[in-house]
């Protein structure tokens, strides 16, 4: 088959009107899933097995997120190469492993569609500035304003899915979703930070009510805070990570380790099961326009989370 390039099927498939409609992606959608039941189809019958391993169960599901995204707020220069994938021939000259693998990148590729397209322009905007701009070679100054940063609440069987800013009145929404929902298990996190109050406020209360956490998107600055509370706190095989910096003020200005916002988040942190001795100079080591990222293997240690795919836990 050669190299198959989105790009090249979306322009031909895709106007700016029929985008608007859906219709066009919707065919997108539908070719690409006809070619990874092509590919899947052929590596079981070479191959023998239809099992890739877990490892692969979101494999480039962010990449294909952001391409799409990032296609449908016009910043094409930018996605240029993210949605650009060379399509393996599917013939003895190829490992049935690595065909059975792309199937699940094509297949990712259709559920990142389909989810992009049950977005909000603003709720597409808020994907992009947190888990696109400045990764996979997307230049850092490409952040987009939104009308709707705050935080948007989603429930998805029993997750509450919570994706967006931390803003002041979050903890009282984040309380009315869950009364709402009493259902809800497990709270699922994507967020570039804010207000650190509600973020120990929703902490505490998830951890009251016994509920685990997890994260589907990056979790940065406040967010970690909102992470912790989970009773099991669960990271599974993502690229998306968590970030940590200094608490700074609504000016930008960064407050002094003897502030007792520390000593809040502190003992916060204690109350939770996480070590605030690692954790404390993890922020301290980032300005506030920084971000420190540890890596996964060292949230276990500090109780961070409790279990990290293929890490640590269970």
């Amino acid at each position: 088959m050669g190299k198959f390039v989105c790009v090249l099927v979306l322009q031909l498939l895709i106007s700016t009107a029929s985008v608007a409609q859906g219709t066009s992606w919707e065919t997108a959608i539908q070719r690409v899933e006809q070619s990874s039941k092509e590919y899947f189809d052929y590596a079981v019958e070479v191959g023998g097995t239809s099992w890739a391993g877990t490892a692969y169960n979101g494999y480039q599901f962010d990449r294909h997120l952001c391409a799409i995204v990032g296609r449908m707020l016009e910043q094409v220069e930018a996605i240029k190469e993210i949605e650009t994938l060379e399509y393996p021939p599917i013939d003895a000259t190829s490992d049935p492993h690595d065909l059975l693998v792309f199937s699940i990148s094509l297949e990712n590729w259709t559920i990142a569609a389909r989810r992009a397209l049950s977005m909000s322009q603003d709720e597409r905007i808020n994907v992009w500035n947190l888990d696109c701009v400045g990764e996979m070679g997307i230049p850092a100054n490409l952040f987009m304003e939104s009308a709707q940063p705050n935080a948007a609440f989603d429930l998805n069987g029993q997750t509450l899915l919570v994706y967006g800013d931390i803003e002041a009145g979050f903890f009282d929404r984040l309380k009315a979703e869950l009364d709402a929902n009493p259902e809800v298990t497990e709270v699922a996190l994507g967020s570039g930070g804010g207000s650190v109050r509600d973020a120990l406020l929703a902490g505490y209360e998830i951890r009251t009510r016994g509920l685990s956490t997890t994260i589907y998107g990056n979790c940065f600055s406040a967010c970690p805070l909102v992470f912790m509370g989970g009773e099991r706190r669960v990271l599974w095989a993502s690229p998306s990570r968590l970030g940590f910096h200094q608490i700074y003020t609504g000016n930008g200005n960064a407050l002094p380790v003897e502030d007792p916002i520390y000593r809040l988040t502190a003992r916060y942190m204690a109350d939770m099961g996480v070590n605030p001795q690692v954790v404390i100079p993890w922020m301290l080591s980032a300005q506030p326009h920084e971000m420190f990222e540890p890596e996964v293997s060292d949230l276990c240690a500090p109780g961070v989370a409790t279990f990290v795919q293929r890490v640590c836990g269970w």
